[in-house]
């Protein structure tokens, strides 16, 4: 396996400042908040209990998103259990928040092998962009369905991801807030930057899809989270 890259290190550093430093402040706010509310009893000033509800909320909702950064950072079910483990949670997660139906097929497997582990930048590669994709489905398409089909063809990685949703002019991305922007932008550069083809396909009404392939190999693998090919 290809050693861990400058961005992957990096991501890594990040993820751990925001565990290391914010999470305990964050957890020291919330003591002080519960502090706060049961010496204020019953008889304080409604309004006064009303802006510390609304404290407390605004600070679980800061604690959720810096879960969740920290998990895009860094998931730690794709660094010790592996992609299809990783994307099966994720998929269960983004399944309970949008209400998308949302079907996941994953084989890896060499036909020798059960199971198997690609490159850890490339595995990072793939989960990145089907979580791009399906962030951009939840955000622009208004989908009811989608289905993401990755497995492994020989030396190639094969992905594709389909969606019933609003659909879009291609020739319009990033042009408006309607339309999918630099998310496409970046799952297309990533896939290029590791040597590998991506294709979309999408028209007002009629959904989108989206086909990726890369090579599955230590120099292409070396490059997918993100790091540019050497000249």
């Amino acid at each position: 396996m290809s050693p861990a890259t400058p961005v992957d290190i990096e991501r890594r550093r990040i993820s751990e400042e925001l565990h290391n430093r914010v999470g305990p402040n964050l957890a020291a706010v919330e003591l002080n908040l519960k502090i706060i509310e049961t010496r204020l009893g019953n008889d304080a000033d409604s309004e006064l209990r009303q802006l510390l509800g609304d404290s407390q909320a605004v600070l679980s909702q800061c604690v959720a998103e810096i879960r969740n950064l920290t998990g895009e950072l860094r998931p730690a079910r794709l660094e010790y259990a592996g992609l299809d483990a990783a994307l099966q949670e994720f998929v269960q997660q983004y399944r309970r928040r949008t209400g998308v139906d949302t079907r996941l097929v994953v084989d890896l497997a060499l036909p020798e092998q059960r199971a198997a582990r690609l490159d850890p930048a490339l595995e990072w590669l793939a989960f990145r962009v089907i979580q791009e994709a399906l962030n951009n489905c939840a955000r622009h398409a208004s989908a009811g369905h989608v289905e993401i089909d990755l497995r492994r063809e020989g030396n190639l990685l094969r992905l594709q991801i389909s969606d019933d949703g609003a659909g879009f002019d291609p020739e319009a991305v990033g042009l408006g807030s309607k339309t999918p922007g630099l998310g496409l932008l970046e799952m297309r550069e990533r896939i290029e930057a590791a040597k590998g083809r991506f294709s979309l396909s999408s028209r007002p009404g009629q959904g989108t899809h989206i086909l990726a392939t890369v090579p599955i190999g230590p120099e292409p693998a070396a490059f997918a989270s993100g790091a540019p090919p050497p000249l």
